[in-house]
């Protein structure tokens, strides 16, 4: 396909000389006169239904008229109904049957018809002599009877060939799409307020709520822990010529290095007598092998009895023993609580999503978690076999409005649009990527786009290269020069006729926009 035949199909919208309105059947003066002072094109083609309430009044074509004048439009009509086209004439309107007609046809509109009207007597003139009339008519018939009959046969000739002379085609071409991807980074900024094609940002709304959760996780590490206390017995001797009671849970201790306490279990009662002894059991203070000490170490009495006694141990303390526990590390306590975290970053979006306005969304990437109290139910080292852990947390996140991201990739793909095609609407998909990373208040987010372009036929264009040929040259000729989605119909009538017409406006094409899987 050469470059000059292919431009004779594609071409841009921008270049129509008619701008097509299509009214409702409910439109009014004030609806309709909106659209013609808000259309782009001086030149415009208003499609009527079949039913328009307002021009069907009397009052419908002269405030039309008056409207086309007041804002200099060029303004024709595409009516079916015999009277309402009529009408639409006296006031200088250009009519049509059809939009194809009315865009390759030149007009213009005329100044309306000055139509009076004169009052005339209602009383009927007598009607002539029956014989009379007959005679006219009859002299009439005879001297034009030939006239007549050739007028007749013309009229005739005229409406059997009129399908064979000028013949109507049909033809409806669905363009191939074409595929467009484009793979970037954007900016979600929650604090600009409009989509930047040149920054490549959306703006966003800041979501933030509060959350909870709980998790528990049996603990490994074994430590050795105090078990049993050491037992034993201690001798007491009497300072003073008098009686002497040593009551139970009198504490005596060891001099030496760090003081290991013990309390007497039972009371004992010292005799008058300086020098009088007697021995008591003790059990130390605290649990474990700490309290096992060697004899004649215990030898401090402490409290006020120091100065009426002393004592010693004659024999070692025994029985001060260990065992093996179970005990929560800072390393557990860490690890539970980034299970908690996980288990709150997983439900995030549930707790984010009520927040949401109709049409958005939430990046996976833009939700942050923050711990913000933690309670343990045991402290490190504390001896336990589970773990367990209630955490408060704030839930972050971004929300975008998606019609705000389609309209900012939809942009970035028109610039690798060929020359000639237009993106197909809502045909555009945008896919977040893994990897977006916060910078401050902005998250720099990959994505993928991907849209579908069709070529921009001209109708007219495509209609004047088909006059003449056969369905079967037109239709080769279509799959020949244009991608198409699937084989071009083409129709002629009457049926059977073998060439299209050989005036293009007599050629309707429609153009269908093809259909895209989502």
């Amino acid at each position: 396909m050469t470059k000059d035949e292919r431009s004779s199909f594609v071409f841009r919208l921008s270049s129509a000389m008619h701008q097509v309105i299509q009214l409702q059947p409910d439109d009014d003066i004030v609806a309709i006169r909106a659209r013609i002072e808000s259309a782009e094109l001086a030149h415009l083609i208003l499609v009527v239904p079949r039913r328009c309430a307002f021009l069907e009044g009397a009052s419908g074509f002269p405030l039309l008229r008056r409207a086309a004048d007041d804002l200099g439009a060029q303004i024709a009509l595409v009516l079916h109904d015999e009277t309402l086209r009529e009408r639409a004439e006296e006031y200088g309107f250009p009519v049509f049957r059809s939009i194809a007609q009315a865009q390759f046809a030149r007009w213009k509109m005329r100044p309306p018809k000055q139509t009076t009207s004169v009052i005339t007597p209602s009383v009927p003139p007598p009607p002539p002599p029956e014989s009379v009339s007959d005679s006219r008519i009859t002299r009439f018939i005879r001297e034009w009877r030939w006239q007549l009959l050739g007028a007749a046969s013309i009229v005739l000739i005229i409406c059997v060939a009129m399908p064979f002379v000028i013949p109507a085609a049909q033809v409806y071409i669905v363009p191939a799409p074409m595929a467009l991807t484009t793979t970037t980074e954007i900016v979600i900024d929650s604090s600009v307020p409009y989509v930047s094609s040149a920054m490549r940002s959306v703006p966003a709304r800041r979501l933030l709520r509060e959350t909870s959760g709980t998790g528990s996780l049996r603990t490994t590490t074994t430590k050795t822990m105090p078990d049993a206390r050491a037992t034993g017995s201690v001798v007491f001797t009497n300072l003073r010529a008098e009686e002497t009671i040593v009551p139970q849970g009198t504490v005596v201790a060891t001099s030496t290095g760090v003081p290991i306490r013990f309390t007497t279990t039972l009371t004992a009662t010292l005799p008058a007598q300086v020098g009088a002894r007697v021995e008591a059991p003790i059990q130390a203070i605290d649990p474990g092998p700490s309290g096992n000490v060697k004899e004649l170490a215990i030898n401090v009495v402490e409290g006020s009895l120091a100065l009426a006694v002393r004592v010693i141990n004659t024999k070692p303390t025994t029985s001060g023993t260990v065992r093996p526990v179970r005990v929560a590390t800072e390393a557990d306590r860490k690890k539970l609580e980034d299970q908690v975290l996980a288990q709150i970053r997983q439900n995030a979006y549930s707790v984010l999503a009520p927040a949401l306005k109709p049409d958005e969304f939430i990046p996976p990437d833009s939700i942050q978690v923050y711990a913000t109290n933690r309670l343990f139910d045991r402290a490190v080292d504390e001896p336990a076999d589970v773990l367990n852990l209630t955490l408060s947390a704030d839930v972050f996140g971004l929300a975008v409005d998606r019609d705000n991201l389609n309209l900012l990739m939809s942009t970035l793909l028109q610039r690798q649009l060929p020359a000639g095609y237009q993106l197909l609407p809502n045909s555009v998909r945008v896919e977040m990527l893994a990897g977006g990373k916060y910078q401050g208040i902005q998250l720099r987010q990959p994505v993928r786009a991907i849209g579908y372009a069709a070529p921009q036929l001209d109708p007219g264009k495509v209609a004047a290269a088909l006059q003449g040929k056969t369905v079967d040259d037109a239709q080769t000729y279509l799959t020949s020069q244009i991608q198409l989605a699937q084989p071009p119909i083409v129709r002629v009538t009457p049926p059977g006729w073998p060439l299209l017409p050989f005036l293009a406006f007599r050629i309707a094409v429609f153009i269908e926009t093809p259909v895209v899987e989502k």
